[in-house]
């Protein structure tokens, strides 16, 4: 290659021996692929030598490596998808994630609106399987709405009681519907006069 400018295939570096040939003539190519090292963007790799976006993930090479949105600088890696948008920066792409801004989670198999990494933010505890309880457990089914999920709600058929500690069939919440003027006697649960004395005559009070 030439030191005439101007002349045919012309050395870009005329005082560094090199064998580029494609963004210039007879300059440093250290990985042989014909780009010049400073027009390079993977200097040491054969397969690449652009980075459109700039993210770090190649434009060409092995197809396991390659960035799957090339024109827009991303930072996800999982699943196989390269260099597209990850908004929350968990390595899931945008497109592919469930939870967009929130790292923790990226999937909902059962779609209820709880991730399936159960120890991510509010993590589905029956993650196959729909649910709507957010008290003791996220993602469970909640058959009476009360946020309870039915495996930990002593009433699961009433949604102003949840917990039955006595296991009379009376609830702990004073102010909800079945509730247990003696929450911790399985004998009494109803003092209709006020006494302090249960109506049960075969009870403890």
């Amino acid at each position: 290659h030439g030191d005439n400018p101007s002349g045919t295939l012309p050395d870009g570096c005329p005082n560094i021996f090199g064998n580029s040939t494609m963004d210039e003539y007879g300059c440093k190519d250290l990985d042989g692929d014909g780009w010049s090292d400073s027009g390079d963007a993977f200097p040491r790799d054969s397969d690449s030598w652009s980075d459109a976006d700039d993210d770090g993930f190649p434009d060409q090479g092995d197809p396991d490596e390659v960035d799957d949105c090339p024109q827009v600088s991303g930072e996800s890696f999982r699943n196989g998808t390269l260099g597209c948008p990850d908004a929350d920066l968990d390595g899931w792409s945008d497109a592919e994630d469930e939870f967009v801004n929130e790292s923790s989670q990226w999937a909902d198999t059962d779609a209820d609106g709880y991730g399936d990494q159960l120890i991510g933010f509010e993590g589905d505890a029956c993650p196959a399987t729909p649910g709507n309880s957010t008290e003791d457990r996220y993602g469970c089914p909640d058959e009476d709405g009360d946020g309870w999920s039915d495996d930990g709600d002593d009433m699961p058929s009433n949604p102003t009681q949840w917990k039955d500690r006595d296991g009379d069939g009376y609830g702990d919440n004073s102010t909800g519907t079945m509730a247990d003027d003696f929450p911790s006697d399985g004998t009494q649960w109803n003092d209709t006069d006020g006494d302090g004395h249960g109506d049960n005559p075969y009870g403890s009070e």
